[in-house]
C-alpha cells in the first residue's frame, strides 16, 4: 500500500542528491553523536518536550465518560489568552463558514460541535511543542508540522468513512511525526556545534527513516498518552493491524503522496492510479485536497 512514497517525502525535505557520495569524516562523528543520543534512554528522554499541561487536562477530561461539554469550555476557559486563540482560529477561513462572528466558546460548539472545538485546541497546543528556532522551523520543523496538521485531517476523513472515533484519528494524526521533529533537532543542534550546516546525505534520510518512527512512539509513552495511541504508534514499526493503526498508516502515505502533487513530482493522473489500486475513495482526497491549501495557510 503505498510503499514506496516514504522516500520521497525526505528528497523534498532534504533535496535528492547522489546517493553514490560517501559520508565526510564530520558527517560520521556528527551521525555517532546522534545515535548515541537517541539510543539512551535517559539523553533521549531530555530531548521530549513538557506535554501542554492544558492538553493533559483535555485528554484526561475526554477519557473521563463522565465528562460535560461544559468541561471542556471551562479548562479551556482557565487561559483566557489561549481561549481567544481558539475563538480567533474557529472564525478563520478553515474552520468558519458563516457570516455571523463566533464569539465565545459554546457558540464555537454549536458551529463546529466538540469535536471541532477540541480539533483546534489540540492542534494550537501541539505548535507549542515544535521547535522554534528560525532557521530550523523554517526549514524543516514547518514542513513536519504541516504534514502532521495534513495528516490529522485525513485521519480524521477517513474516520468518517470507517466509523472509527474522529477526535482519537485526528489527535493521533497530529502526533505521529513528532519522532522527526526531535531527530532533525538532535541533528541540527549536532551539526550546529560541529559547522554551520544542515544535514542532506542519504545516511540522515536513512537515520530519520529509522530512528523517528520509533522515538514517536516513546514520547507517548514519556508523554503516558492513552493506550490507544501508544499501540497505534508502536504498530506504524511493523506492519499495522488494528483499526486506527491503519487508519493512520494510509494517511500519512496519502499525505506524503499529497506533497509529492502538490510539488510537481507526481502527474494527477499518476496520482489517480494509486488511488485507485489503493482502493481509497476519490471523495475523500478531494475534500483533503480542498482543505489543505487553507491548512497550509494557517501555519504560521
Amino acid at each position: 500500500m503505498l510503499d514506496n512514497i516514504s522516500t520521497k517525502f525526505y528528497d523534498i525535505m532534504f533535496g535528492d542528491i547522489n546517493t553514490n557520495i560517501p559520508m565526510s569524516k564530520l558527517e560520521t562523528k556528527v551521525l555517532h553523536k546522534v545515535k548515541l543520543i537517541l539510543n539512551t534512554p535517559s539523553s533521549l528522554s531530555q530531548q521530549i518536550p513538557v506535554l501542554p499541561a492544558m492538553l493533559v487536562r483535555l485528554l484526561n477530561a475526554i477519557d473521563d465518560p463522565d465528562t460535560s461539554v461544559r468541561s471542556f469550555v471551562k479548562i479551556i476557559e482557565q487561559d483566557p489568552v489561549f481561549a481567544l486563540a481558539v475563538l480567533k482560529a474557529a472564525n478563520s477561513a478553515l474552520y468558519h463558514r458563516g457570516d455571523k462572528e463566533i464569539v465565545s466558546l459554546n457558540r464555537a460548539i454549536t458551529f463546529l460541535g466538540l469535536s471541532g472545538l477540541l480539533r483546534i485546541a489540540t492542534t494550537l497546543l501541539m505548535a507549542k511543542v515544535i521547535p522554534s528556532k528560525p532557521i530550523y522551523y523554517t526549514m524543516f520543523g514547518k514542513q513536519i508540522w504541516l504534514h502532521c496538521v495534513h495528516c490529522a485531517t485525513l485521519c480524521e476523513l477517513l474516520a468518517v468513512e470507517q466509523d472509527e472515533n474522529i477526535f482519537d484519528a485526528y489527535f493521533l494524526g497530529l502526533i505521529h511525526d513528532l519522532g522527526k521533529v526531535i531527530v532533525y533537532d538532535c541533528l541540527s543542534h549536532a551539526l550546529a556545534e560541529e559547522l554551520s550546516s544542515l544535514p542532506g546525505t542519504t545516511v540522515f534520510k536513512k537515520l530519520m527513516t529509522e530512528m523517528s518512527v520509533s522515538i514517536s512512539y516513546l514520547i507517548a509513552i514519556e508523554w503516558k498518552l492513552p493506550k490507544i495511541y501508544c499501540e497505534a504508534l508502536k504498530e506504524q514499526q511493523t506492519k499495522p493491524s488494528s483499526d486506527l493503526a491503519t487508519l493512520l498508516y494510509k494517511a500519512n502515505q496519502l499525505t506524503e503522496l499529497y506533497l509529492m502533487v502538490d510539488k510537481g513530482i507526481m502527474s494527477d493522473a499518476e496520482c489517480d492510479k494509486i488511488l485507485t489500486k489503493n482502493a481509497i475513495d476519490k471523495s475523500v482526497w478531494l475534500e483533503f485536497t480542498h482543505k489543505a491549501p487553507a491548512i497550509e495557510n494557517s501555519i504560521i
